[in-house]
């Protein structure tokens, strides 16, 4: 695993934790007292309406049915308010929104290359290559030339000097 990909592990693991933070922070509103005292209510309510020996009074016969409407009512603020967990196709919506907003910042702070500086660096290096063998070739072909002008030069400086040219072998 190159430090590129364990990078976007990092940046990905965090941006979990940060949703999850924030999550958390959300759903911390809602909690379920209000919910517990109002099932309290209605379990006392039913309570009263009974005797002792389990007959319903005609007073405990009225207030069953207005119960079996709370009871419904309940259940539908119940819907409400219980969540089902988030999917992960809007967690990983919300990461990559996440990572979208802050993928400028978070280049500039750590750095980062993007494709865009890879391929104009490769770019660079290719010429670069191009114009060093060029340079090659060229350096090549100036040091025969040089080499042929010292050996005349040579040639000319031990005449003058009356030294007879040395002849290879």
């Amino acid at each position: 695993m190159g430090p590129l990909e364990l990078f976007a592990i990092l940046v990905l693991a965090g941006a979990i934790i940060v949703l999850l933070y924030y999550y958390l922070q959300e759903t911390k509103g809602t909690s379920l007292v209000g919910v517990r005292s109002s099932i309290s209510q209605v379990g006392s309510k039913v309570s009263e309406g009974i005797h002792p020996n389990n007959t319903q009074t005609p007073e405990g016969e009225k207030k069953m049915s207005g119960m079996s409407e709370k009871v419904s009512e309940m259940s539908e603020m119940l819907k409400g308010k219980v969540n089902v967990p988030i999917s992960t196709d809007s967690l990983s919506g919300r990461i990559d929104e996440f990572l979208d907003e802050q993928s400028d910042r978070l280049i500039k702070d750590w750095e980062l290359a993007t494709k865009s500086d890879v391929s104009t660096l490769e770019k660079k290096y290719n010429k670069v290559s191009r114009d060093i063998d060029d340079l090659e070739r060229r350096f090549n072909e100036y040091r025969g030339h040089a080499n042929k002008k010292f050996e005349h030069i040579e040639e000319r400086l031990s005449k003058l000097e009356g030294k007879e040219p040395e002849e290879d072998e």
